[in-house]
């Protein structure tokens, strides 16, 4: 028997910008979630939906209510949705399993789909030289800035968590040395480990390369690409949505 296809997406940054700002970049990924309703039956989402998130005991951003229902409504379809934390998601907390239906992991994965064995993970803090997030990840999970974070009014504590993002947000900055080069070594290396596929997010750089038959592929972004990974009879692609005109 024919499996669906499988589907990838990764750093979305809602948030990122005041919810008006955000609506013709919502738009697309709204439709392009809507879209998988009949296609798939497995969604992974592997990093960075938000540009912030943090559950306090009664409160969830509003500003994420459409996307979130979205969501919902593909769980409740028969669709499997699995949200891969990346270095915005500070905080992950139990609102997405237990009330969208999404279930969430803080690592990377192993999985198997279509026969190929693919590692997927956002990617931050798995190279030597993200000492910057390391550094940073430390802080804002330690017990203490939790507690403290939670002791904030949620108004206050998202404009920090803007400002905690914007620490984070190292993509596209000049520098002498391209991380690009650095996800893609690291990729073939797990290639060479045993893995099929490996699915990354993270760079902002929409990748696909191969390496005989096996394949190493970033998602890419929703800032300036609309990219999205597709694993399709066995095959890996890298894909564009686009929304038809007319």
């Amino acid at each position: 028997m024919m499996e669906d296809p499988v589907y990838f997406i990764s750093d979305a940054h809602l948030g990122i910008e005041d919810y008006a700002a955000e609506e013709r970049r919502r738009a697309r990924l709204l439709t392009f979630l809507r879209s998988l309703k009949g296609k798939t039956r497995q969604l992974y989402i592997v990093g960075d939906l938000f540009d912030f998130w943090f559950e306090y005991r009664t409160v969830v951003p509003r500003q994420h209510y459409t996307v979130l229902h979205a969501l919902s409504s593909l769980v409740e379809s028969g669709v499997r949705v699995i949200y891969l934390a990346g270095n915005h998601d500070f905080w992950l907390g139990t609102f997405l399993n237990e009330q969208v239906g999404v279930e969430t992991a803080n690592g990377p994965l192993t999985v198997t789909h279509h026969g190929r064995k693919i590692y997927i993970a956002h990617g931050h803090g798995l190279i030597s030289r993200d000492l910057g997030y390391r550094l940073l990840s430390k802080i804002m999970h330690s017990p203490f800035s939790i507690r403290l974070f939670q002791l904030i009014h949620p108004d206050c504590g998202f404009k920090i968590g803007r400002l905690v993002s914007r620490m984070s947000r190292h993509h596209g900055a000049p520098t002498a040395w391209d991380p690009r080069e650095a996800y893609r070594d690291l990729a073939f290396s797990l290639l060479d480990q045993g893995y099929d596929a490996v699915v990354f997010g993270h760079n902002h750089c929409p990748t696909l390369q191969h390496k005989g038959d096996k394949v190493y592929i970033n998602l890419g972004d929703w800032l300036r690409h609309d990219t999205y990974g597709v694993l399709r009879d066995g095959e890996m692609t890298l894909e564009k949505h686009r929304i038809a005109e007319g």
